[in-house]
């Protein structure tokens, strides 16, 4: 009974915040947006847009990029399709074969599948490959090194191999692609060679395609490796010149798991530590016995990025925009990535064109792109805001970005100060699935999983501070712009599911419509969740961000900082001790051979953050202030106190930016976050001060200490302004 009583009360409270009550123009407004959002659309859009490869460069992107930008055009909005030319490698040159035993050699092609006719048409399909790989021709040994990541190397290393001279194979889960073979190269790699395994996306997670959604045998990963030259044409052709990166010149091929078993049931040697082991039916062993060819070649060559940018300007502050972004290329057809989440966008872009005909125009002007580039390193929407990097800082509002979706449960990561607008929305629409509130779902869930925990699942639902792999990166970490990045899908074992044909052939709109949202729903849902998003922060008169979250997000920020470096600092200790004592020799099974490890730099000093710690809590207490305000603010305070506490409230986020970047990554420019560096870490908290604990360099941690505590204290009195401009 107390369980019940608590999941009920949980639920009821999603409806408090300011959306609890919509007002009467909002609701007729939203229900117009829900009533012009039709299936037939959706679906015919869906299919046009996956009916043919989308990779940069090929013919249909284009196609899909002038079709967008035609539709906007329709239905009433203006338009400018904005190039970008780009230095590309795809491979098209690539062999992977023993060099002895049966010579198998990989395929790197897919076949096609029956009753999905899109996975029939191969023509301008590239094959699995890493864009962006280095040119290079090697013969050597294979050895097998799990994931590929710090603590494989370290474990490897005590089975007295080395993987230098040899090329290593890996799995592509643990951290993202472009990690792996940097890392590999550190260790004294010739080549890497990166697969699917099952246990993380094949028969191990369900029956495969066409029977199931999960990849087969011979479904092949595409990604890419990186570029960062893509705005330095200089760089670019330095990079195109020498045929590789400055920072990676070893060749990288992928490949699925049926081609990887043959490779790995010719490794002899030592079998593999039990966490090493994958989902294939068989023993695996490390390997250094049998030998491979690994070729990859690229023309290098230029091609044109497309990002069609569409623009409804806004009755009463046309200088402050909301923007609304979603790629439009992908490694083949790319139904779940991203092209369901285009499809979205064109629905919104439909409703909200007829509710501007109709003369519903929003106050702020919209921003709608749908970029290009994105699978090759986000390079488009990176382009674009440098190009306009100085006008974004006037007048960028709020960026709101969709990728890949699905259907389940609604995922909103982002700025912590914009929970209680997600809340308010989620709390007005309906789960397909389910007929209960968004809202509520969200909420069951969290208390489900809570409650598995043995935790508690008390309080608002905070979003997640964004790291990488999409296009909100240059807004929320380089631009200081509130983002949110927003999804509908499953939670498997505790992780956010990928898609189950991720970056493969098989991501056709036929799976999509099997698989991923059947009859798109979902799809209908994302549009109805964006559209209220935008349109409530476009005609909100005090924008609707909250900042009680956002503070104590930003204190749980600092305790985790401290507790991880005094972790961290306490194993070492603990690590150096058990070498010292011989305990790690005495420990080991015998008949492994392992040696014990190396001690580890265990070197520390105490980086006070008491000073930051009072920082925050003088915003807490600002932004208590504040939201109290916001929210009893009525009617009658004047347009000119509107428009100092919102310009005030819009100079937080830039608060936070340091100008001259991040000391070891001067592109992320946030004090309170940054794609983490550490393996499989998504996002870093407080990442200056992090980055230099971890580097061990205590005199830039304390300077990045100071820097935390003057923006912290920039943004309390931007509170306090726009506390006293609501409170009059």
């Amino acid at each position: 009974m107390k369980v019940r009583t608590l999941l009920v009360s949980l639920l009821l409270g999603a409806t408090g915040g300011a959306f609890a009550q919509e007002v009467p123009a909002q609701a007729e407004r939203e229900h117009r947006v829900d009533a012009s959002i039709g299936a037939s659309d959706l679906d015919g859009w869906l299919k046009r847009l996956t009916s043919a490869p989308n990779q940069v460069g090929s013919p249909h992107n284009k196609e899909n990029a002038d079709f967008i930008a035609d539709r906007f055009r329709e239905w009433g909005w203006s338009v400018k399709i904005e190039p970008v030319r780009v230095l590309v490698a795809y491979p098209t040159v690539q062999k992977l074969s023993l060099t002895d035993g049966d010579h198998y050699a990989a395929d790197f092609k897919e076949p096609a599948i029956p009753g999905d006719a899109d996975t029939a048409r191969q023509d301008g399909v590239l094959p699995g490959m890493e864009s962006y790989s280095p040119d290079g021709n090697v013969d050597a040994p294979l050895i097998y090194v799990n994931e590929g990541l710090q603590k494989d190397y370290d474990e490897l290393a005590r089975y007295g191999q080395s993987v230098k001279g040899k090329v290593v194979l890996v799995k592509s889960s643990g951290a993202g692609r472009w990690v792996k073979p940097r890392l590999a190269q550190e260790h004294g790699a010739v080549g890497v060679v990166i697969y699917s395994d099952p246990e993380a996306d094949g028969y191990a997670k369900g029956d495969v395609y066409p029977t199931g959604a999960w990849r087969t045998p011979r479904t092949v990963q595409r990604g890419t490796l990186g570029i960062d030259s893509v705005l330095d044409e200089k760089g670019a052709k330095a990079i195109q010149a020498q045929r590789h990166t400055a920072d990676l010149s070893i060749p990288v091929v992928t490949i699925g798991y049926g081609d990887a078993e043959h490779f790995l049931r010719a490794l002899g040697g030592t079998a593999v530590p039990n966490r090493w082991q994958g989902g294939l039916p068989f023993a695996y062993h490390i390997g250094g016995d049998a030998s491979v060819h690994l070729e990859v070649r690229s023309p290098w060559e230029w091609r044109t990025l497309y990002n069609v940018i569409a623009t409804l300007r806004g009755s009463e502050r046309p200088d402050e925009w909301v923007i609304r972004g979603v790629h439009h290329d992908a490694w083949v057809f790319g139904a779940w990535d991203p092209l369901a989440g285009t499809t979205a966008m064109l629905a919104e872009a439909k409703a909200i064109g007829e509710l501007a005909k109709a003369g519903q125009r929003p106050k702020r002007t919209l921003v709608f792109a749908s970029w290009d580039g994105e699978e090759l390193g986000i390079l488009g929407s990176k382009a674009w805001t440098d190009r306009h990097a100085d006008e974004l800082s006037r007048k960028a509002v709020f960026y709101l970005n969709n990728d890949t979706t699905g259907r389940g449960f609604l995922s909103a990561g982002g700025d912590p100060s914009l929970a209680v607008l997600v809340d308010g929305v989620a709390s007005d629409l309906r789960d397909p699935e389910t007929g209960a509130t968004v809202q509520a779902r969200r909420l069951a869930k969290r208390a489900v999983d809570a409650a598995e925990k043995g935790r508690d699942a008390s309080g608002e639902i905070v979003p997640a501070r964004l790291g990488t792999g999409s296009d909100y990166l240059a807004f929320a970490h380089r631009l200081g712009i509130p983002s949110l990045h927003v999804r509908y899908g499953y939670d498997r074992d505790g992780d956010e599911e990928s898609v189950p044909v991720y970056h493969s052939l098989y991501d056709t709109y036929t799976h999509y419509q099997r698989f991923g949202d059947p009859g798109l729903a979902y799809v209908r849902l994302l549009a109805q969740t964006n559209a209220r998003l935008v349109l409530r922060v476009a005609d909100a008169n005090v924008l609707p961000w909250r900042y009680t979250a956002f503070a104590a997000s930003l204190d749980r920020d600092v305790e985790r900082l401290a507790a991880d470096a005094a972790s961290a600092h306490k194993a070492a200790l603990r690590h150096n001790a058990l070498v010292e004592s011989d305990a790690w020799r005495l420990a080991a099974v015998a008949y492994r051979k392992t040696a014990p490890p190396d001690r580890v730099d265990n070197r520390w000093e105490d980086v006070d953050l008491s000073a930051l710690r009072d920082a925050v809590k003088e915003l807490r207490l600002a932004a208590e202030a504040y939201d109290h305000a916001a929210d009893a603010a009525g009617a009658d305070v004047a347009p000119a106190r509107i428009d100092i506490a919102n310009r005030a409230i819009r100079d937080i986020g830039p608060a936070f930016l340091q100008a001259s970047g991040l000391p070891q990554r001067p592109w992320y420019r946030h004090l309170l976050q940054a794609p983490g560096r550490k393996e499989g870490e998504d996002v870093a908290p407080l990442p200056g001060i992090g980055d230099a604990i971890d580097a061990k360099d205590w005199a830039q941690a304390r300077a990045e200490v100071g820097l935390t505590v003057e923006a912290t204290r920039r943004a309390t009195a931007d509170l306090r302004k726009a506390t006293q401009a609501l409170a009059h």
